[in-house]
Order: C-alpha cells, then sequence, then structure tokens
C-alpha cells in the first residue's frame, strides 16, 4: 500500500538546477558548476535510493506479517498495526517539528490552529484508509492491492468535487479512463491455470470481498486526501509535518480506543510475547514507514513533487516485482500491461490531453472552412 503520508508532504520547492552557491562567483565557474552538480546528483540519489529501500522494506514486511505463520498463527491485528504505524510516524513528525523550528527560527506549534473537529474528520478517513487497506491482504494478494490501491485518482477527484468544490480537470478524467483501462487489463487477464497460485485471481466470494475492503480504503482516500487539502490552504501555519502528526495523533488514538474496546489490544500483546519472532517484522514495519516518509518529505523539498511522482512510480512496479518473485504470484504478460498502466497513468496522461485539445483544434478548423 502507498503510504498515505505522502499526499500530506507537499511543500513547495525548488528543482534541482534553482539551488547555487553563494560562492560560485568566487571560483572557477567550470570547477564550480561540476561540484554542485555532482554534490546534487549524489544527494539526489541518496533521498530517491532511500525512499525506494524503505518502502521495498514496508512493502515485504507488511505482507509477511499478512501472510506468514507464525507456530501456526497469523499476526491479524489490524488496529494494532495502524496503531503502530502512527506512533512511528507521529515521533517521525514530531522530531522533524523541532528540526525546523530550531533551524528556521520560527514559532514552535503542533496544532496549527486547526480546529480539533478538522483533524477528526480527516483522521477518521485516514484511518479507514489504512484499516480497510491493511484488512484487504487477508483476502487478496499484494499485488492486488498495490495495483487497485493505486486508483486513488478516483475517489479524490469525486472528493475534490464534494468536499473542496473544485473542479475536476480535463487530465484528470484522462488519469481516470488509464486506471480503469489498467486495473481491467490486471484483474481480468488472469495467468494460466497451469502457473502455481494461480487461482489468486478468481473471482470467489473472498476475492471479491478483499476488492470491497479495496473499494472501502479508497472512498476513505476521497475522503482525507482532498480535506487534507483543505486544512492546508484554510491554516496557514499548517506545515507538512504538522498535518503529518496530527493525522497519526488521532488515527493512533482511534486505533487505541477500537483495539481495547474489542480485546485485540491485550491479544496482541499475548502473540507478540508468545512468538516473540514477530518482533523484528513489527519494529521494521514501523521504522520503514517512518524513515521512507522522512525521505518523501527531504525528496520533495529537494526536487519538487515531479521527481516524488516518479520516484513512488518506480517503487510501485519493483514492490509488484519483489512480491511475485519472492512470494510466488503469479502475473502474466497482459497484466504486466494492466500495471505498467496504472503506474504510469499520471504521466501518459497530459499526453493524451494535448493530443484530444489538437484533435478538437483541427476539427474546430476544419468546421470553419467548410
Amino acid at each position: 500500500e502507498e503510504n498515505t503520508d505522502i499526499a500530506a508532504l507537499t511543500a513547495p520547492a525548488p528543482t534541482i538546477d534553482a539551488a547555487v552557491p553563494k560562492d560560485a562567483e568566487t571560483k572557477p565557474p567550470v570547477e564550480s558548476e561540476e561540484q554542485h552538480t555532482w554534490g546534487e546528483f549524489l544527494v539526489l540519489g541518496f533521498y530517491v535510493v532511500g525512499v525506494w529501500v524503505s518502502f521495498l522494506v514496508f512493502g515485504w514486511t507488511q505482507e509477511m506479517l499478512a501472510a506468514q505463520d507464525f507456530e501456526g498463527k497469523k499476526f491479524n491485528f489490524t488496529h494494532v498495526s495502524v496503531l503502530l504505524q502512527s506512533v512511528a510516524n507521529m515521533l517521525t513528525a514530531f522530531i522533524a517539528i523541532v528540526l525546523e523550528t530550531l533551524i528556521t527560527k520560527k514559532p514552535f506549534t503542533v496544532g496549527a490552529g486547526v480546529r480539533v473537529q478538522d483533524w477528526i474528520v480527516a483522521s477518521l478517513g485516514y484511518q479507514g484508509a489504512h484499516f480497510f487497506g491493511f484488512q484487504s491482504l487477508q483476502y487478496v494478494s499484494f499485488p492486488v492491492q498495490i495495483v487497485c490501491k493505486s486508483c486513488k485518482t478516483i475517489p479524490v477527484m469525486i472528493g475534490e468535487v464534494l468536499i473542496a468544490g473544485e473542479r475536476a480537470t480535463l487530465k484528470k478524467f484522462v488519469s481516470v479512463i488509464l486506471l480503469s483501462i489498467g486495473v481491467i487489463l490486471f484483474l481480468f487477464f488472469k495467468p494460466s491455470k497451469k502457473f502455481k497460485h494461480a487461482d489468486e485471481f478468481e473471482f470467489t466470494w473472498t476475492f471479491l470481498y478483499g476488492l470491497f475492503l479495496i473499494l472501502l480504503a479508497l472512498i476513505c482516500d476521497g475522503i482525507y486526501g482532498p480535506y487534507q487539502n483543505k486544512i492546508r490552504n484554510k491554516y496557514k501555519l499548517c506545515g507538512a509535518f504538522n498535518l503529518m502528526f496530527n493525522m497519526n495523533m488521532f488515527q493512533g488514538l482511534f486505533s487505541f480506543i477500537w483495539a481495547v474496546g474489542d480485546g485485540e489490544l491485550q491479544e496482541a500483546f499475548h502473540f507478540i510475547q508468545t512468538h516473540s519472532r514477530v518482533v523484528p517484522y513489527l519494529v521494521n514495519f514501523c521504522a520503514s514507514m517512518a524513515v521512507g516518509s522522512s525521505f518523501i518529505y527531504l525528496l520533495q523539498r529537494k526536487c519538487g513533487a515531479l521527481m516524488v511522482s516518479k520516484t513512488t512510480t518506480v517503487r510501485k512496479l519493483m514492490s509488484v516485482l519483489v512480491s511475485a518473485s519472492y512470494f510466488g504470484h503469479p502475473i502474466s504478460p497482459v497484466q504486466w500491461i494492466g500495471v505498467v498502466v496504472v503506474f504510469t497513468s499520471k504521466f501518459t496522461a497530459p499526453y493524451f490531453v494535448n493530443l484530444i485539445k489538437s484533435l478538437q483544434g483541427s476539427s474546430t478548423k476544419k468546421a470553419k472552412t467548410a
């Protein structure tokens, strides 16, 4: 599952070519430019590899927790998983807020003046996106989940219209069409039954229930995503890490209440005590998410949203490859085409939009000359 904290880390940033050393004029031009270029690209490479490694570890650990037997039992404690993730992200965001305050000398603020009811609404959608996403892995494979969850553009576009009052653009409509085509290719062009685990794509009630959970997760994405944007537009003091801290704090609170109420927290503690082998997986699960979120933020600040999109797109493809090879999920050639269509839709959509506009322009000219 794509880290849903990524949507919060959208502070405007200069491009990689924008930063110039202050003492550039005092050095030979060629040497200064070469040193600057190499330094920038080394930092860029470090951030990109950091994102890839962190979220590959996160995805692998997430699937291991959902699929692996620990002495005949599985760690199926979804609310506790969300709680652990929330605590890790919240601590990371708090440290980042403190560091930003010390570096920028801005006033220290955590809540950023946002009303509690706004945090509650956004965090409930945020929690639902995580909960239903984690829960779906008990019924569908990781590649199915990550491909279908990558279609969050669809509910987010609907949410932007209904919640934020924004107007859907032609580019978003084209993206929705491409995403739909990719998912159809992935779900309906199943691998041959001669392959092991080919029944993973059979439309059984279990599989359909897993898809239903993913749909609920996407609906929650459509609620909290636009609401986050609404908060950031309304409260100017609310930075990326303020958003990340409060979303995870309220999400963790809700998950804690739910886990205590239905006895899941006690069961999870007992499971950890009796199956200590799960502890390293839980540590990787929390740490990789927190570290990955930090790398996303640093990459966003350094190079902007386009580089983040490219990096996370490659990461998703790598996650599907790792999952298919390590866990033995069969994927047909046509399904791989669907995967590529889904993950590259945000980059190919502008080309189709330009094509549509050029066709409309030529047809208009023909109509005028007729």
